[in-house]
């Protein structure tokens, strides 16, 4: 479909007596491109006797008429020309940016990439410097996002991430999709890293994610642990007739004795057993780390010494391991009841459980930061062990030690 620009009068009436205005009446551009419609006033006037509105021109005898109908041709060709060059450099042009470009404010260049394209170079380069289970969270981010545009039709593009953008899509993560304010929150946080690489590199430059109130959403949920007589409960229970149970609780527990992370466990390989140490580099962070070994760990590793070639310990996909941690904690009967608090945007969500119903591996870390904290060790030296880098988020665990203090010491001297 060819676009041509076309010329009318305006058809405005007279405010006091109501009837069209017929005299000295603006000459306006009108010019239909991809969906769009620009209405653009050339800057020539002319009486309604003196148009041919078939021919769109002055009609000839009047004064002016040659070089009115002249101007109107150039202004058809320059609006043509501006349109044709915007689709030869693949630049999408706005009312505004079309309508600029016509008064010589606004100059074609070559289109930057989409959206799209420019996440895909996003992802490839952070897969040289970012472990592969980070890169398979950021994936899972943008799949949401993706899923976001599909469901509601806000196209993903650069000009379009405004704080509109952003109401939607909190409305989306809260109301049909049920998340709260941490998952919504990291998925701002993806996309806000991917806004700022691509703005550095000038693929973008609408800064409205920069703004205050396109925010990180956060909250800081309960932490969840095993006490100290808990973890040794477990520890001690005679599992013998159910053998994968047993592999799986002393996996958990190697995590609570350790404060190691399920990916590092699964990884464990004799060479990184070193005297007294567990010398190996942390999946999530590819940092060097070395923990010291302590009797419960040590028991454990000599248990399966040699029994799975170039792994430590017995190994199960995370997802069955966390299955069999639900059946394992309903076994030993650790049932005590936990509160989880989750918010959405203000709204407080609270629900109560017992511990068999929410345990997952994650929380033998969390286990190991309080105890080790309850008994004594620094939050620093806790910080290294664990390689936890965060120390805003690491101090929460005082408020938990603290709890605990105030528990033993009402026991011992009462309330």
């Amino acid at each position: 479909m060819i676009t041509e620009a076309k010329f009318y009068l305006e058809k405005r009436k007279d405010k006091e007596t109501g009837k069209l205005i017929l005299i000295n009446v603006p000459i306006l551009m009108f010019y239909s491109f991809e969906g769009k419609r620009l209405q653009y006033f050339t800057g020539y006037r002319v009486d309604s006797l003196q148009w041919d509105e078939k021919a769109m021109k002055v009609k000839k005898g009047f004064a002016d008429a040659a070089d009115i109908n002249r101007e109107l041709g150039k202004l058809k060709t320059k609006v043509e020309e501006i349109h044709d060059k915007s689709k030869a450099l693949g630049q999408e042009l706005s009312l505004d940016e079309l309508r600029e470009a016509m008064k010589g404010n606004y100059q074609l260049s070559k289109a930057k990439k989409k959206f799209s394209e420019c996440l895909i170079e996003y992802l490839a380069s952070s897969t040289l410097i970012k472990a592969s289970s980070t890169m398979a969270d950021i994936k899972s981010s943008f799949n949401r996002f993706t899923g976001f545009s599909k469901e509601t039709g806000f196209k993903l593009e650069f000009k379009n991430i405004t704080q509109e953008f952003y109401d939607s899509f909190l409305g989306y993560c809260f109301n049909e999709k049920d998340y709260k304010n941490a998952y919504t929150g990291k998925l701002i946080k993806d996309l806000k890293a991917f806004l700022n690489w691509a703005t550095e590199r000038d693929y973008n430059t609408n800064l409205d994610f920069r703004k205050k109130s396109f925010k990180k959403l956060t909250e800081e949920p309960e932490i969840i642990y095993l006490t100290y007589e808990e973890l040794m409960t477990l520890f001690k229970y005679n599992l013998k007739k159910t053998e994968h149970l047993e592999q799986v609780r002393d996996m958990f527990c190697f995590g609570c004795f350790t404060g190691m992370r399920f990916s590092d466990i699964a990884a464990l390989a004799p060479e990184h057993i070193q005297k007294n140490f567990i010398n190996y580099r942390v999946a999530k962070t590819n940092q060097s780390n070395m923990i010291p070994l302590n009797p419960y760990s040590q028991k454990i590793l000599s248990k399966y010494k040699g029994k799975f070639g170039d792994k430590c310990l017995p190994v199960i996909s995370q997802f069955q391991t966390n299955i069999y941690l639900k059946d394992l904690f309903r076994k030993v009967k650790l049932k005590r009841k936990v509160q989880q608090v989750n918010f959405q945007g203000a709204k407080r969500i609270a629900v109560t459980s017992p511990l068999c119903e929410v345990i997952t591996f994650h929380i033998s870390k969390k286990t190991f930061m309080t105890n080790f904290l309850a008994k004594g060790g620094s939050l620093i030296t806790a910080m290294a062990i664990t390689g936890n880098k965060d120390f805003k988020t690491a101090k929460r665990y005082f408020r938990v030690v603290d709890s605990l203090k105030s528990e033993e010491m009402a026991k011992v001297f009462g309330k």
